[in-house]
């Protein structure tokens, strides 16, 4: 179950033993099913407490007004012939993109549960929701336009959000521009995303007096020379996936990167890129490269980049574990111990 409770606390999601556990036997439930009933939970959580309804603008004749007189309309139809009025107002709806891909997660998840109870349970939820709320195709697009209406209000939405996507994300492959989805047998997971997305969330909650930038952009360190630039390309930008900072400079650069690094030699490229980041001027003049291992025999590794002429040294590479059974036993535990395991490894 390590890979489940990381992956929990990556995206924020919910203590599983918080529920009745008597109604099923979630120790023995497969991977995706796991994933599975924590959408059930959660979209059972927002059913019992109330959906989100928005606010939606509608435009209607209406025989008594309501909300505004649209002049526009009205001038343009010559004045008022008709025993109505155009008007456009807002009408609270639970019809919204929010409980559109609740439904259509719920829908996914249907398909691919394979647990008998659960299965009734989240058939239950479908028609409980398709009595006011419109089927949609979720795709990548329908997800991020729900993931980005995300406000203060509906901020519970967020993890339900989080669990449709890893599942949407695991059954097939969409390719970039394209809105045809290519299902595979079996499951994908994306380790790679889901890896970065910890060392992240485990980044901006526990490097105390920290703040932390994603993707954080070295511009200007690489620029096409003026007259050179024949096909007019973008100069590329070097991305660290983090750079820790405090008092609003950054202090320090970071990648995650899901590979054995204690078993397997780091790959030419690997050092390359962030031998760049350390050269970069940005930061201590290192940069850390951090990967996953099971265990504490692996220990940081280090790599010097000298100037060819002199041999002085111009920066570091440093390759640091992350004991993933270790944070496993400690993040639903004492924040300060899981504090103190972040600051240790980032330093």
């Amino acid at each position: 179950m390590t890979l489940y409770k990381l992956l929990r606390y990556a995206y924020g999601l919910r203590e599983l033993k918080l529920f009745n556990e008597a109604e099923h036997d979630i120790v023995n439930f497969k991977f995706f099913d796991l994933l599975i009933y924590e959408l059930y939970v959660e979209a059972e959580d927002l059913l019992h407490r109330g959906i989100q309804k928005s606010y939606i603008k509608r435009g209607e004749n209406l025989s008594s007004s309501r909300g505004r007189i649209d002049i526009n309309r009205l001038c343009g139809q010559g004045g008022i012939t008709k025993d109505t009025l155009p008007c456009n107002y807002f009408n609270r709806d639970e019809n919204n993109i929010l409980n559109k891909t609740l439904l259509a997660g719920l829908k996914l998840g249907l398909n691919l549960v394979l647990e008998t109870g659960l299965k009734i349970k989240l058939q239950k939820l479908c028609f409980s929701l398709e009595e006011n709320i419109s089927a949609i195709t979720l795709t990548r697009a329908s997800l991020k336009s729900a993931r980005n209406s995300i406000n203060r209000l509906n901020r519970r939405y967020s993890a339900v959000l989080e669990v449709i996507n890893i599942l949407y994300e695991s059954q097939g492959i969409q390719l970039e521009g394209s809105s045809k989805h290519i299902n595979l047998r079996g499951y994908f997971f994306d380790m790679n995303a889901f890896f970065e997305t910890l060392i992240g969330r485990l980044l901006q909650n526990c490097s105390e007096g920290y703040s932390v930038k994603d993707q954080y952009s070295l511009h200007d360190m690489f620029i096409y020379t003026s007259g050179f630039n024949p096909c007019n390309r973008k100069s590329p930008t070097p991305r660290p996936d983090f750079a820790l900072m405090k008092e609003g400079r950054v202090v320090k650069l970071l990648d995650a990167k899901y590979k054995d690094l204690w078993e397997r030699s780091l790959p030419a490229k690997m050092l390359y890129q962030l031998a760049i980041y350390a050269v970069s001027g940005i930061g201590d003049k290192t940069a850390t490269i951090l990967y996953p291992t099971l265990s504490d025999i692996p220990a940081t590794a280090k790599i010097d980049i000298n100037d060819p002429v002199t041999c002085g040294n111009i920066a570091s590479v440093i390759l640091q574990p992350v004991n993933l059974e270790k944070v496993a036993e400690i993040v639903s535990g004492d924040l300060g111990e899981l504090m103190g395991y972040v600051m240790e490894i980032i330093y």
